[in-house]
């Protein structure tokens, strides 16, 4: 009779716990509540073989990104800006035009920090680096509009999402958002330029050409994927000019990162009033301007 009292109390509890498991199991699939910031960067954009490109540039706006979104226009392409909050006030007429063309305006931090062990010992501080960026690009954001972090650097910590995934306004951010094509410069022993980078291009004095084929072979081998670009140097803008008309001509579609699928895992119910988000983490409910 001791055993299979026994035998009962341990199968009772196993059974509990198996159920525990599983609605915990579920719940974290089933609800994109659960997903906010990520602990790491999102490597997997879901997009190399798709035929399929999301361009993305970092570390503007600038005094080419005008010119830049000519290059796009002309092209019929919607693009994905990561800006740098620091420079939204000397450019606030481009930032209009992006919205007013149908481009994505993203978080790349306030002054490009590099979001490692400081922020990871004191992370109040991403408050300065992620919400007053949030606070920045606030008024130029479209309504519907999806929000997207990228790391500077690429650098991120898991203490980073935990600290963020607290706060009301900024756990709405998909992040951070990494990238499949123009992350180093590859040259083969011919000399010939396999895959490219332009922040990595200008130093090593490749010419917009040069650099542009880089891209354009990485493309082809991939096959699609998010492309990791920059808008802050004029040679940038020229590559940009080489590249497109041949992207286009290849077939290639393009889209903003809210038309990313992979990505709707990682999004949270928007709701129409979101509040902005204060460098001291207080947090004034009241509707940014649109």
């Amino acid at each position: 009779m001791v055993l299979r009292a026994l035998a009962f109390v341990v199968t009772a509890v196993v059974t509990v716990a198996l159920s525990l498991a599983f609605l915990t199991y579920s719940a974290s699939r089933i609800d994109p509540a659960n997903a906010y910031f990520q602990p790491t960067n999102i490597y997997r954009s879901g997009l190399q073989g798709t035929g399929t490109l999301a361009l993305t540039f970092d570390d503007g706006p600038s005094a080419f990104t005008g010119a830049l979104l000519d290059s796009l226009a002309r092209n019929n392409v919607k693009a994905t800006f990561f800006v740098v909050g620091a420079r939204v006030r000397h450019h606030s007429d481009v930032l209009e035009r992006m919205m007013r063309e149908g481009h994505v305006i993203a978080n790349h931090s306030f002054n490009h920090s590099r979001l490692g062990r400081r922020y990871a010992n004191n992370p109040e501080l991403l408050h300065t680096q992620i919400g007053r960026t949030n606070e920045a690009i606030a008024p130029f954001i479209r309504p519907g509009q999806g929000l997207y972090f990228r790391a500077p650097y690429g650098i991120w910590r898991r203490a980073h999402a935990e600290f963020l995934n607290a706060d009301p306004v900024l756990k709405h951010y998909v992040g951070p958002v990494y990238w499949d094509i123009g992350g180093q410069v590859a040259v083969d022993d011919e000399g010939t330029v396999r895959a490219a980078a332009d922040w990595d291009c200008w130093s090593k004095d490749f010419t917009a050409e040069q650099c542009g084929d880089g891209y354009l072979r990485e493309i082809k081998r991939k096959g699609g994927g998010i492309v990791l670009m920059h808008d802050i140097r004029e040679r940038s803008l020229w590559m940009v000019d080489y590249v497109l008309p041949k992207l286009t001509a290849a077939g290639y579609k393009f889209v903003t990162l809210d038309e990313v699928p992979r990505f709707d895992q990682y999004k949270t119910p928007v709701t129409e009033d979101v509040p902005v988000a204060s460098d001291e983490g207080r947090l004034p409910f009241a509707s940014p301007a649109r």
